[in-house]
């Protein structure tokens, strides 16, 4: 087997000064033609023109004072990616800012169209509601008469008033008040003994849904359902009660409605030969709902005293400015009332 020694390995072949140097290689063709060509890049400067120092902008003030190179050598900055950090977070903070001025101009609308809104009264049962049951259940016409009205509460009587705006005695067929309630029971079977009653769309801007009726002097002459419930009673004044003549609307704020339903005690009015001439629509011409049988007293309530009552300027619709002038409070003791029945006429 031929071997060959490493000191064979490592001789070098002899070349013979008269012969041929052997060819180049050809270099590549992918090469750039900078270097292909031997030419190179130019120079970016000479020895003539060196590169601008870097202070030169060292005195360039930004718009708050601060110089260019302290933004520059800032380290938060200068880091990679530091101008575009910077960016974004400009950007977030003015969406930021711009959401906060959009959302507080909204809130603003939104309370004033709010404020603008008069209270309105408790949801109302649907007229078609038709509940069966022993007595009382039912829907009913409760008709009655404008009896007294009290102002004592407030020191401006023009602006308290109850519709229908007449009473009795100043005119009997003008007086007629009808309530159209219904009473119903979550009691159910034929013996309930628990009863609701609920009010229906009407002119005297009362308005409740099962309210809990209370049964008072059981087996008495003067048995009776009654219920009480606040309620704010809003009143557009029947008279200017400013120096310009505005538009008003008045809210008696705490006004309590009280009512009185007797099952025994008989009522006097509407006599029977009486045709109805009231603004209100009359029990006979209303399908579905039946006269309560029985006496009714009903009677709004109000003391005096401070924001009694709670008046302002009504500009094309809208609430303006409150009215405070000839407006002074009365005494907690003085007070005002509508008070509406079907028995005890008055006599003249």
């Amino acid at each position: 087997m031929l071997t060959r020694t490493n000191s064979e390995l490592n001789r070098l072949s002899a070349i013979a000064e008269d012969s041929d140097a052997p060819a180049l290689p050809r270099k590549a063709a992918h090469r750039p033609a900078s270097r292909r060509f031997g030419l190179g890049l130019p120079p970016r400067h000479d020895h003539e023109s060196p590169p601008p120092p870097y202070t030169s902008f060292a005195d360039v003030l930004g718009p708050n004072g601060e110089k260019f190179s302290d933004v520059r050598n800032n380290k938060h900055i200068a880091r990679r990616g530091g101008w575009k950090r910077l960016c974004i977070i400009g950007f977030v903070v003015a969406a930021v800012l711009v959401g906060l001025v959009v959302g507080l101009a909204v809130g603003l609308h939104h309370k004033s169209s709010k404020s603008d809104v008069p209270p309105a009264a408790s949801p109302s049962a649907s007229p078609n509601t038709q509940p069966t049951g022993p007595f009382p259940v039912g829907s009913y016409s409760l008709t009655t008469f404008l009896d007294t009205v009290n102002t004592n509460c407030t020191s401006n009587s023009n602006t308290w008033r109850c519709f229908p705006y007449s009473t009795y005695e100043q005119s009997a067929s003008q007086s007629e008040a009808v309530f159209n309630w219904i009473i119903s029971s979550p009691d159910g079977g034929s013996k309930p003994t628990n009863f609701t009653i609920s009010s229906t769309d009407n002119p005297f801007s009362i308005g409740f849904t099962n309210i809990s009726l209370q049964l008072w002097d059981k087996g008495m002459d003067s048995e009776r359902y009654a219920f009480q419930m606040p309620m704010d009673k809003p009143v557009s004044p029947s008279a200017p009660i400013t120096n310009d003549n505005s538009n008003a609307i008045c809210y008696f704020n705490r006004t309590t409605l009280q009512t009185y339903l007797y099952t025994r005690k008989g009522k006097t009015y509407p006599p029977a030969s009486s045709t109805s001439t009231s603004s209100t629509v009359s029990s006979d011409s209303i399908s579905g709902y039946q006269p309560w049988p029985y006496a009714v007293k009903i009677e709004q309530v109000i003391l005096g005293g401070a924001d009694v009552p709670e008046c302002y300027k009504k500009i094309n619709g809208n609430t303006g400015d409150r009215i405070t002038t000839g407006l002074a409070p009365k005494r907690a003791t003085d007070q005002c009332s509508c008070l509406y029945q079907n028995f005890e006429l008055p006599t003249s």
